[in-house]
């Protein structure tokens, strides 16, 4: 008895289903966070027009930031996928649980934050921003600018990547867009980027839970200010 021949995808049908497979939601967001993430990585201090005074604010990399993390991301779930900021957790959310998160979280990390302040490694990366002393309203306009920062952070990692991979993924959306979250901090101290698997998955169930990337963005944003002024002070 002789054995049927195997039957051979048609280049036809393989060229479908390259095109379904870069038309997938799951394909753009992930295409599309790569690029992002690399344009930020490499091209902040690329930034030259803005006034000295701005740049020492580190206005240049925010608003680099800003763009490539909120603005582009949000055309894109807007126009390609078809999705509001609501759908990427721009609400309120259950603010009960918001708060029971927050106060949780930020009883562990804050404490944490301030013995971290006094390491060497902390001190060196973070003591660059020892100009405050000299312009305390320039550092009111950089933490302004860190708020934004952080904002565009949270929503591009807690709300574009978690929301829309979640809905192919459900939890494993946390671990997913932990990974380019922890390798976003390469370059600062080796203790913050180890911390950084443990927030990156403590801050997506948060958001996971609550539909939203408020509250991990007030914690992150704050968590951020304390180490940096905990920093200057002990200097």
């Amino acid at each position: 008895m002789e054995t049927p021949p195997e039957e051979t995808q048609s280049p036809a049908a393989d060229e479908r289903g390259i095109i379904a497979t870069l038309r997938d939601p799951i394909t753009i967001v992930l295409v599309a966070a790569a690029a992002m993430l690399v344009t930020v990585y490499y091209h902040g201090p690329d930034i030259r027009f803005l006034p000295v005074w701005a740049q020492m604010a580190r206005l240049n990399w925010f608003g680099l930031n800003f763009i490539c993390l909120f603005i582009v991301p949000w055309i894109l779930a807007k126009y390609v996928l078809k999705r509001n900021l609501r759908d990427l957790g721009l609400r309120g959310g259950d603010w009960r649980l918001q708060l029971k998160y927050g106060a949780f979280f930020g009883g562990l990390v804050i404490p944490a934050i301030l013995i971290a302040s006094r390491m060497q490694g902390f001190q060196f990366y973070y003591g660059q921003y020892g100009w405050a002393y000299e312009n305390l309203p320039l550092f009111i306009i950089f933490m302004a600018g860190w708020a934004l920062y952080f904002f565009a952070w949270e929503f591009f990692f807690r709300g574009f990547l978690l929301q829309v991979l979640g809905e192919r993924f459900g939890t494993a959306a946390i671990v997913l867009q932990t990974l380019p979250f922890v390798m976003m901090h390469f370059g600062k101290p080796e203790t913050e980027t180890w911390s950084a698997i443990i927030a990156g998955v403590a801050l997506g169930w948060w958001a996971w839970r609550t539909k939203s990337f408020l509250g991990p963005w007030v914690l992150h944003w704050l968590s951020s200010a304390v180490m940096i002024v905990a920093v200057l002070w002990w200097r």
